[in-house]
């Protein structure tokens, strides 16, 4: 029996005499996306398959076909000596071949004949990077972008400006990469960190990611989590206070200035430019962990709530991303943030955002409303999807059990990692695998077809594959730790509440106000 991942819908293993073997005389369909799997065969059996549309022996054909009901589904069939893949687009012909990848590593070249049927749960599932912490090579950035593809995800959130570095190339605006990409320190070794992307960078990964069918989603994080920003641009805030580019974890007070047109007009610009890079209909525009404090004593601001009749600033941030939002959609674009959570209402705030669902799942009261009244929702639940949490907090058996979607209105699933904690590519392996396997299956395979238990069990030929991209994943016995070994991984992680600059945040809160008291006299 094979062990497939994410699991197929249906797989018949039919017997018979005849069977596929892998050598040196196989040959593939002609097609632009084959070479991905012809280099996979190649260092792994080392034997490089010929591309020929005509051959009738020994060959993996792929046919496009109106069979399979949804464009991401296919058919392979291994029957007399060739395999067959059948799809009704090409994305679902590639994701036929990842499939196979996992069928001739196990059987070592050697496929009996079988049945496969086989499309996804949820249209939307996703991976997300923050590069905006800690700067990651293109290189790598591919590399994640393969094994994203290898489980059938196919939307990859990047997450490219923080309080802690700007890595994104803006023309307009020379600074943000000047100065806004390198930050002094990090939590780690009082290291400095640099690095941003340039707009052939940009280009680069995006086409990287359409050759894997996979769209790309970028995350331009507004109005909190914009230091770096401010501190390019100090006039972006409310008061045009000198900052530096964040080095610490946690949330920062300065955020950018909801009631100055000139901040609109800055983010309208960045957007310009975002637009340009990124084609594939998606705009992430941040809007959590928005401290609003420095707006209560912004005389903008507060002339911008009275302006506009609105109630507080908690309706002034709803004012502003659905502001910005309307400018997305103008451009062609579906807005997403992060979810609101703690507010009794959001009447003022676009019904056409997408949650990003963070911290609550269909069971918070806002979140539960909002889905009943019509919008849209991506299931990135930090607990369990958060892949930088310790496996202490969020083990195996917990990613893979949760229930990703009970409402139609829920697009599908993401993983985020966030990467305060995960300085480098080792790191990043060991919180992503197995734990990414888990959330893909579920957000691939159909509920009843999932199994925790037939999961753990197919572990070893997960791992072989994992190997074969030489990821450096946790073990079974690291990502399902006992009770003492969990604990400790639970208060190693903790100790970030030491590297929040929240001493800090007060002494500069009471900086501001007292500025401002001053002011008003």
């Amino acid at each position: 029996m094979f062990n497939i991942v994410p699991q197929p819908n249906e797989m018949i293993i039919t017997g018979g005499k005849a069977r596929f073997t892998l050598d040196e005389d196989t040959t593939i369909t002609k097609a632009a996306f084959v070479d991905e799997f012809r280099n996979f065969v190649q260092k792994q059996f080392d034997i490089r398959i010929h591309r020929d549309s005509e051959a009738t022996e020994n060959t993996i054909r792929l046919e496009l076909t109106d069979e399979p009901d949804n464009d991401e589904g296919y058919r392979l069939v291994s029957r007399d000596g060739c395999v067959y893949i059948y799809a009704r687009a090409e994305n679902g012909l590639f994701y036929g071949l990842q499939t196979l990848k996992q069928l001739l590593l196990q059987g070592n070249g050697v496929i009996p004949d079988l049945y496969i049927d086989d499309k996804p749960r949820f249209a939307y599932r996703g991976f997300m990077l923050d590069s905006g912490r800690y700067f990651q090579p293109v290189k790598e950035i591919k590399r994640m972008i393969d094994l994203m593809a290898l489980h059938k995800l196919n939307r990859f959130h990047w997450h490219l400006t923080e309080d802690q570095g700007w890595r994104v190339q803006i023309d307009k605006y020379p600074l943000l990469t000047e100065k806004g990409s390198r930050r002094s320190h990090t939590n780690f070794g009082l290291k400095p960190e640099s690095g941003f992307y340039t707009k052939e960078d940009i280009r680069d990964v995006v086409d990287y990611c359409h050759r894997r069918f996979i769209q790309v989603i970028p995350e331009f994080d507004v109005p909190g989590h914009c230091v770096a920003a401010i501190a390019c641009y100090p006039e972006l805030s409310c008061f045009s206070r000198e900052l530096k580019v964040a080095t610490h974890w946690g949330v920062k007070h300065d955020i950018l200035c909801a009631g100055k047109e000139s901040t609109y007009r800055f983010v309208f610009d960045v957007l310009d430019e975002l637009f340009d890079l990124f084609p594939d209909g998606y705009m992430h525009l941040g809007g959590d962990e928005a401290v609003k404090m420095r707006w209560k004593h912004c005389p903008h601001c507060q002339a911008m709530i009275r302006k506009e009749g609105l109630k507080d600033e908690e309706e002034l941030q709803q004012y502003f991303m659905s502001r910005v939002a309307a400018y997305v959609k103008a451009h062609g674009y579906t807005p997403i943030m992060w979810n609101y959570d703690g507010v009794d209402n959001v009447d003022h705030l676009d019904r056409d955002i997408v949650w990003q669902m963070c911290g609550a799942n269909e069971k918070n009261g806002i979140v539960r409303h909002e889905l009943e009244a019509g919008r849209k929702m991506i299931n990135a639940s930090a607990y369990p999807y958060y892949l930088d949490f310790p496996y202490g907090w969020v083990d195996l058996k917990r990613a893979y059990n949760f229930e990703p979607g009970i409402s139609e209105n829920i697009l599908g699933v993401e993983a985020p990692l966030w990467t305060e904690y995960v300085p480098d590519r080792k790191k990043a392996d060991y919180q992503i695998f197995p734990r990414l396997g888990a959330i893909a299956e579920t957000a691939w395979s159909a509920a009843e077809d999932c199994s925790y238990d037939r999961f753990e069990e197919g572990l070893p030929e997960y791992f072989d594959l994992l190997n074969a991209y030489h990821v450096h994943y946790a073990t079974l016995k690291q990502a399902l730790p006992g009770k003492l070994r969990g604990t400790a991984q639970a208060l190693w992680f903790s100790r970030r509440v030491l590297h929040w600059h929240g001493l800090h945040n007060l002494i500069d809160d009471a900086r501001v106000e007292a500025a401002h008291k001053n002011d008003g006299k």
